[in-house]
């Protein structure tokens, strides 16, 4: 085999490995995000925020504490569920005002939306940044096409609006 050749699969091989690590890092990034989301629901998760915020000064301080938040847990839970079900109706009633109005194309792009707002994978027909309906910034400026922010105006220069 050649020196080229063996050097072209090298890169490649470097290239494949550093997609499949640059997976698996975020999807464990994820998996931990949303973990620490579900724990804050819980009671235990609900007291740890709380003493972090309010740096327990004595352990009997702490203890009391616990004591209020522990007991608070189950109505929190209920409060969670009841928003997550309240949210859910509302969103399907809201979802069968717009189909009235909105063409099938328009009800498909905010299927897709909400899909992906959810965590769920888009439709086929997903087409990324450049689909039609797309709200331009509000300086009137391309978007960034990097996810990155514009960068800020020159000093001496207004804000755009």
């Amino acid at each position: 085999m050649q020196t080229r050749t063996k050097s072209a699969f090298l890169l490649l091989a470097v290239l494949v490995l550093g997609v499949v690590i640059g997976m698996l890092v975020s999807g464990v990034l994820h998996n931990r995000r949303m973990d620490r989301i579900a724990r804050l629901r819980t009671g235990p998760g609900i007291v740890q925020l709380v003493e972090r915020a309010v740096e327990p000064q004595s352990e009997e301080q702490r203890a009391r504490i616990r004591e209020v938040m522990e007991g608070a847990a189950p109505r929190f839970a209920e409060v969670f569920e009841r928003t997550r079900e309240e949210m859910t109706a509302l969103s399907d009633s809201v979802m069968s005002e717009l189909e009235a109005i909105l063409t099938p194309q328009q009800l498909e792009n905010l299927r897709d939306h909400m899909e992906m707002r959810r965590g769920m994978p888009p439709s086929d027909e997903w087409r990324g940044r450049d689909r039609p309906g797309r709200r331009p910034p509000r300086d009137g400026g391309p978007p960034p096409r990097d996810g990155r922010p514009p960068p800020p105006p020159p000093d001496g220069e207004p804000l755009p609006e």
